[in-house]
C-alpha cells in the first residue's frame, strides 16, 4: 500500500527519554522512514506526567533524529493524551484523504485498531516488536481487551 505519512504513537516517557518500548516503536519507523525516503512521519503525543516538561511527540522527534531522521520529515502532534486522540488529532491535520501507515507495538494492535475504527479512520498498522520490558501492558491490553468487548471502554 503506498501511504503519504507514518504515525508513529506515543508511549512510556521515562526521565523525559523513550522509555524501551516507545523506543521499539521508534526504531521501526525510523527503519520505515529510510526505506520510504518521500515519506514524512507524525509523532503524536502530549505531556502526560506531572514533571513531564516535553511533549511525547517531541521526545519521539528528537530519538528520531538521533536515528537520522532529519525535523524537515517529521511532524509533531503535542496534544494527544490517548490512542483515540492520537488518531482524531492527527486525522484533523493531515485531512481526510490521508493514507497513513501508523506504528504501535504489536500487543496494542487489536485494541488500536478497534479504537482506529471508533476514531473514523483507516490507518493500516504496522506492528513494532514488543520488546523485553512489554509483560506489564500485555497484561494490562489483555484486560482492556475484554473491558473494550464489553462496552466499558474504547
Amino acid at each position: 500500500m503506498h501511504a503519504d505519512y507514518l504515525l508513529i504513537l506515543g508511549g512510556p516517557i521515562k526521565d523525559e527519554k523513550p522509555s524501551d518500548l516507545l523506543m521499539k516503536r521508534i526504531e521501526t519507523g525510523a527503519e520505515y522512514l529510510k526505506e520510504h525516503p518521500d515519506m514524512k512521519a507524525v509523532v503524536s503525543g502530549g505531556i502526560k506526567g506531572k514533571t513531564q516538561t516535553k511533549s511525547e511527540a517531541r521526545i519521539m522527534a528528537d530519538a528520531l533524529n538521533e536515528l537520522g531522521i532529519s525535523d524537515d520529515r517529521i511532524i509533531l502532534e503535542e496534544q494527544a493524551k490517548t490512542t483515540l486522540q492520537n488518531f482524531k488529532y492527527t486525522k484533523e491535520m493531515l485531512g481526510e484523504d490521508a493514507k497513513v501507515i501508523y506504528v504501535t507495538s504489536a500487543f496494542h494492535i487489536w485494541r488500536s485498531t478497534y479504537i482506529m475504527d471508533k476514531a473514523g479512520v483507516n490507518f493500516i498498522p504496522l506492528p513494532a516488536p514488543d520488546g523485553d520490558h512489554a509483560t506489564s501492558f500485555k497484561i494490562r491490553e489483555f484486560f482492556l481487551k475484554g473491558l473494550v468487548k464489553i462496552g466499558i471502554i474504547i
